[in-house]
């Protein structure tokens, strides 16, 4: 096989490397992406479910229902 031939295919065989590459981190950031959007929807989820207990415990001594915070006077 002519050098030509050899340095022709060496630069096709990495060009699709850097393509694989540059697949695979796109993959890689996209699920990072994903896992802190999960992450943050269960820490608001956590948040907003101390605030309302909190909201039902400060109330002013009325028994509130469920989801409902006591009426305010």
């Amino acid at each position: 096989m002519p050098i030509t031939d050899i340095a022709i295919v060496s630069v096709i065989v990495l060009a699709f490397i850097a393509f694989a590459a540059v697949l695979a981190w796109g993959d890689h950031q996209t699920r990072d992406i994903a896992r802190a959007s999960r992450e943050r929807a269960l820490t608001d989820a956590r948040v907003a479910s101390l605030k309302q207990n909190a909201r039902v415990e400060s109330g002013s001594g009325a028994i509130a229902t469920k989801g409902k915070a006591p009426a305010e006077a």
